[in-house]
Parts: C-alpha cells; structure tokens; sequence
C-alpha cells in the first residue's frame, strides 16, 4: 500500500519562504501525514524551517519563478516513487482536521480542483495580448475606492446573510429580463422614502441601505457617486457596468488569445472556448500520472523563451487537459480548494457554522483548505483575520 504524502514547492524570496512556514503550520497542526518540500536551496533568501526536504538544483538560467514552475510540473521527477502525493500551493492554508480525506478523492490519471473562473476570463492573464492591462489602472482605482467605502463587512450574522443573498438573487434576476428590470426600475422610482423588495426587507432611500422589517441593517448600498468621482468613471445602472472615460467596461477582459495560442503553440484544440479549466493550486498524483506530468512540464518549460506568454502553468495545464482528452475528467470538490478572492464582493464566512461562500450563501461549504491567491497577510480583510484564527 502506497503512503500519502502531501508535497510543497519553493524558491526564492523570503515572501514565498514565509507564505510557506505559516501554511507549513496549519498542515502540521491538522495532518497525520508526512510533508515534503522540494527546493532549490542555492536560490533561497531564508532557510526553510522543515525537516523533511528535497533539495534540486535547477537550471541557472532560470528565474526564480521560473524555477519553481519547473519544480512544480517537473514534480514527478524529483520524487519517491510508489506514494499518492497532493500537491499544495504555498499559499494553500489547511482549516480542518478531515484535510487527510482528500487523498480517497483522488482519481487516475490525475485530479485538480476547478478554477474560480472560466478560460475566457483567465486568458489575458496566461497571454500577453494586452487585454487584461487595458483598463488595468481603471479597476485599481475602482478596487482602491471601494475598499474606501464598502462597510458591508461590519455586517454578520445569520439574519444579514439571509437577507443579503435574497437582495442578490433579486439583482441576478433583474440581469436576465428586460420586462423584469423596467417593473422594478418603475417600482423603485415611484416609492419613496423606502423601496419594499418583499415584506420583510426594504432599500431606505435616504440612507442607501437595505433593512429588515425591525429595523436591523442587512447590507449598505456601496456610494456609486464617490466612487464614481474618486475613480473618475462612470456606472451605468441599466447595464450594471463600470465604464471609463472612453466608455469601455473596465471589468470586460475576456479574450480567446489563449485558446488560439494554445493550437498556434501546442497544435492542440481546446473546442469549448470558455471551458472551466483547472486550478493548479492542489492536486493529487501518483505513478499513474507521470506521462501527463511529463507533458505539463515540456509544455511549461517551452513557453519561458516565448513573449507571447506569460510565465505560467495554467496555460499549459489547460493544453495538456485537452491533449489527453480529460476536459471531462471529474475535478475536486471547493471544499479541498477553495479560492479566497479578494475582489469577489460575494465571498463571505460564517463565523457560527464555519461555512465559506463565494456566492453570497447561495452554495456553502466547510472548507478543508483554502486558498489565498492574492491579499495575503491583509489584516483589514475580515476573510483573512478568519483563516489566520483557525491556525492552531
């Protein structure tokens, strides 16, 4: 019987290095299993505070990132042969005591977990086609503004949930029918001072807040006019977009670049243009694994020479999902790899249930790792103080 041994990659700066003893820390205080770190010492900024490491020496002409994609995809390579491994992030943060259970998820060849978007919207961040820096400068003012104003996270509780998610599946119903938003666009402007949604919540015009029947706050109204006059743009209700000067939506960066650099490159075609592709934050491997191991790798490895892509391996993670025809291949559940979004003004917790959304509740989960791909260390984030409180 093979053992289960989870797996960590790093090289480099003292930022990663410290990512990973915190993420170290929760696994070691949850996990009966053993952990490995493969790294490339000569590289590090500070040493790795772990005794079971595997030490690789990688190509000198590599960056630092580079290197550690090469560890990554190269993984297969470097290890024992014979044991299921899962693969961790270094900013991938285990939460509960039932983390071990992810090793019966697995399923041969290979087994990730879903990405928080779908290929179109990851495009420009795996191709330099220029799309996702267009407005670049637009959302960081927006983002900057809008931290400023949102007081949404002062709000918990379970009757703020409730009636939150209700106020956004009424905003999400209004999007699909035009009949729909013309009555409530009516409705809305013939009340006053109060917009009743049903009857218990109700939108108070004067304070730009929704409201229970008694009077308790279930969500603030985010100041549309200061946001749109610090971060000079323009929001267009009827849409539900955010335009610049020049009337372009500033959160429109979908692009098929990436599937078309896929064929160009790889001569291999991704036939459903915006697929739900795989996050390669965890993953679980064994022997079984290694040819598409190997794949990812020539892949990843080829693309660090070509300035038509972006030094990544979701890229090529998708190129070779599709070379091997396991675009279907059941991927992992959210709850062993759930992605902590900093700009998703979805994303929630539950501090009594120990429940995360990114949905505002509308699906649910008791993460068993979560993953903090940006905003790391933010201590003004209340879904960061809630991750950095379950670590023993």
């Amino acid at each position: 019987m093979s053992n289960e041994v989870y797996v960590f990659v790093v090289c480099g700066s003292s930022e990663h290095i410290d990512t990973l003893q915190l993420s170290l820390k929760a696994l070691r205080s949850f996990s009966k299993k053993d952990i490995l770190v493969l790294t490339d010492k000569t590289r590090n900024d500070i040493e790795i505070l772990h005794d079971a490491i595997i030490d690789v020496q990688t190509p000198k002409e590599y960056n630092h990132h580079q290197a550690s994609i090469y560890l990554k995809t190269g993984i297969h390579q470097f290890l024992p042969k014979g044991n299921l491994y899962c693969y961790l992030d270094t900013d991938i943060i285990a939460l509960d005591h039932s983390c071990d259970e992810i090793f019966k998820e697995y399923i041969s060849p290979i087994r990730f977990a879903p990405d928080h978007c779908k290929i179109k919207a990851f495009s420009a961040y795996a191709i330099n086609c220029g799309c996702i820096d267009k407005c670049s400068e637009d959302r960081e003012a927006y983002f900057k503004s809008v931290e400023k104003h949102d007081k949404n996270s002062e709000l918990t509780g379970t009757v703020a949930r409730t009636a939150q998610k209700k106020v956004e599946d009424w905003y999400g119903e209004l999007q699909k029918s035009i009949l729909t938003k013309g009555f409530y666009t009516f409705r809305y402007y013939m009340s006053f001072p109060k917009f009743w949604l049903d009857k218990d919540i109700y939108f108070d015009k004067k304070r730009k807040l929704w409201s229970t029947k008694d009077g308790e706050i279930v969500k603030y109204e985010i100041d549309i006019k200061s946001i749109a006059k610090e971060a000079n743009l323009k929001y267009t209700l009827w849409f539900n977009e955010w335009r610049n000067k020049k009337g372009e939506n500033i959160f429109k960066t979908d692009c098929n670049h990436l599937t078309e650099s896929i064929h160009n490159t790889f001569q291999v075609d991704v036939k459903e243009k915006n697929w739900q592709h795989w996050n390669g934050g965890v993953f679980l491997f064994d022997d079984a694994s290694h040819k598409f191991l190997s794949e990812w790798h020539k892949k990843s490895v080829q693309i660090f020479n070509n300035p038509n892509w972006k030094t990544r391996d979701q890229g090529t993670l998708i190129a070779t999902v599709w070379e091997f025809a396991l675009q279907d291949h059941p991927t992992l559940s959210k709850e062993w790899n759930f992605i902590a979004d900093f700009h998703n003004n979805q994303l929630v917790v539950s501090k009594e249930t120990d429940e995360m959304s990114d949905d505002l509740f509308k699906s649910t989960y008791r993460p068993k790792f979560v993953h903090v791909f940006h905003e790391w260390g933010n201590e003004k984030w209340a879904v960061w103080n809630w991750i950095k409180s379950k670590i023993v």
